[in-house]
């Protein structure tokens, strides 16, 4: 189970502005398989618009909330195919 963490990245992010971006290096030794988004914050409903996942690599992940702010959110970055080996 200790190799999880090396495997696993979590975030996170405070709000982000309308038509604005967040980028993070996520510390993985590959480009993840999957980034799972999870709203954190108490906002309203027009609010809770999950943001355009617009990239993810090697690197880094980048998140862009289109056309309306974000609230803070949890981001689950992992690489499943190594886990799996």
């Amino acid at each position: 189970m200790a190799l999880l963490g090396s495997y696993i990245d979590v975030r996170t992010l405070a709000s982000i502005a309308s038509n604005a971006s967040a980028s993070f290096a996520h510390g993985l030794p590959a480009s993840p398989d999957f980034v799972l988004i999870e709203l954190t914050g108490t906002a309203t409903v027009a609010a809770t618009i999950t943001p355009y996942l617009h990239n993810f690599d090697a690197t880094n992940v980048s998140l862009f909330a289109t056309g309306i702010a974000m609230q803070p959110c949890r981001v689950v970055s992992a690489v499943a195919h190594s886990v799996i080996r």
